[in-house]
């Protein structure tokens, strides 16, 4: 999976389905324990900066996991799963970790370039970090310290993630009741 060419797919995906909508448009949700296409977007945002730590830590080689982490024997197990668990094709409805929670109010149509600028920071991220051993490298989960995985699987896990939610905001773009 080439996943910074993912990243770019997303970000033109973004931009021609969704830049020329009005606000009504973006914040517009299906029912209220329904996300709304800004929303969506914005949640791909707090959650991949939530990596941005690790990532300025792993490029500046001051990166370390405390030794329970080290030594976690599920470490080669998580990442697989987390790979399957949250990716575009699953039906099952997940909770979200408060940690990555989107804004609750009504959000600005600039959160379509704020998403592109996003896009462009995770990408240098990604350029930055393919010069690393990915599959070797350890790393914890934003949403919990009991959870790690292989670099390569936290950059394979925010490619898909996005996917999953650029779903999620078609649907509700497509939903019949979408002011038009």
């Amino acid at each position: 999976m080439d996943l910074i060419a993912n990243l770019n797919n997303t970000t033109n995906q973004v931009i021609q389905n969704f830049s020329s909508l009005p606000n009504e448009q973006l914040n517009w949700k299906p029912d209220v324990s329904k996300w709304s296409i800004a929303q969506c977007l914005d949640h791909l945002i707090v959650s991949n900066s939530t990596f941005f730590e690790t990532f300025d830590k792993l490029i500046n080689k001051i990166y370390q996991l405390i030794l329970v982490q080290k030594l976690n024997p599920f470490n080669k197990m998580f990442g697989p799963i987390m790979v399957k668990y949250p990716g575009p094709q699953s039906k099952q409805k997940l909770k979200n970790p408060k940690v990555f929670t989107p804004a609750t109010s009504i959000l600005s149509s600039s959160i379509i370039e704020h998403f592109t600028r996003h896009q462009q920071v995770l990408i240098n991220y990604f350029n930055q970090l393919n010069h690393s051993n990915k599959d070797k490298i350890v790393i914890s989960s934003p949403a919990s310290s009991f959870v790690s995985y292989s670099l390569y699987h936290a950059m394979q896990i925010i490619t898909i993630h996005k996917q999953r939610h650029i779903n999620q905001a078609m649907n509700v773009l497509n939903h019949p009741n979408h002011p038009k």
